[in-house]
């Protein structure tokens, strides 16, 4: 039977050379004149043997709001997942539903970007994706095998104001965060689980933030440095019924770490889909 663990993970080396040049990826071609420039210089180390507990049958012991993530339960109805119009007409109202259930003080809720992600072998996950490539959203992408959360608090802000322009401002009076949902499609999760660090254990001077330039948005991302402090979670045997909420950031004072969680995928035959959402709350 599945249970705790211990897997390789994979962090952001602690480097001097980040004290006067920020990290950086960029997922855009490069003029001619610029080929020998690198697309990253993200330098990264993998550290053995880190403790995972299993939830499986404790998991409502873990709150958003306490831990930084939440494991669910809900009723898949959608899955017409080779088209992308039916999933943005009626998959995401479905998983708007969910967050809403979830986070019942959320008075609104935007989902902004979703992915399919699918198992593939060392060499797949290795090949180079071009630009045009990634802005197919059906294209499916290997398990994020790095260390990170989804956003910092510029970008989180920024992206408000590029989704919402025109209510920006009056969003932002508020309480926004952007929280991610994960969940398999097809079958129960055997490889590649999710595993969720909780934002109580996070030292916020681990995160290192990472521009992340694609065509259509240039924001950052956080990695996160080792740390023996990091007390990490995973559910064993998810199923198709159930899911993971998770922040990546919290606009609410106080929130401290938990509001920034770290999360990674670990090669442990699904296809799991993950979904970045905005989610807002009246000012106080």
């Amino acid at each position: 039977m599945p249970g705790d663990t211990v897997a390789d993970l994979c962090f952001i080396k602690d480097l001097q050379l980040y004290k006067r040049e920020k990290p950086y990826l960029l997922f855009v071609g490069k003029p001619a004149s610029a080929e020998h420039e690198k697309h990253t210089n993200v330098e990264l180390e993998t550290v053995s043997n880190v403790p995972v507990h299993d939830v499986r049958g404790r998991q409502h012991e873990y709150t958003i709001d306490e831990h930084g993530f939440q494991f669910v339960t809900h009723q898949q109805m959608f899955s017409d997942f080779d088209n992308e119009n039916l999933i943005s007409q009626h998959y995401l109202r479905e998983v708007e539903k969910v967050i809403s259930k979830n986070i019942p003080y959320a008075n609104r809720v935007l989902v902004f970007d979703w992915r399919l992600r699918k198992q593939m072998t060392t060499a797949e996950a290795n090949e180079t994706i071009s630009p045009s490539q990634l802005d197919d959203r059906l294209l499916l992408l290997a398990p994020s095998q790095t260390v990170h959360s989804d956003t910092t608090e510029f970008s989180l802000l920024k992206r408000v104001k590029h989704e919402l322009p025109e209510e920006a401002d009056d969003l932002l009076k508020g309480r926004v965060q952007l929280i991610n949902f994960w969940r398999p499609l097809y079958h129960e999760v055997q490889n590649w689980p999710l595993f969720v660090c909780d934002g109580q254990t996070t030292p916020l001077e681990n995160l290192v933030p990472v521009d992340q330039v694609t065509r259509s948005f240039v924001g950052d991302i956080n990695y996160a440095t080792y740390s023996d402090c990091y007390r990490w979670y995973y559910m064993s045997g998810m199923r198709t019924d159930e899911g993971v909420l998770f922040k990546s950031w919290d606009t609410k004072k106080g929130g401290g770490a938990k509001s920034k969680i770290i999360h990674t995928t670990v090669q442990y035959q699904l296809i799991p889909t993950s979904l970045s959402t905005l989610i807002f709350c009246p000012p106080p």
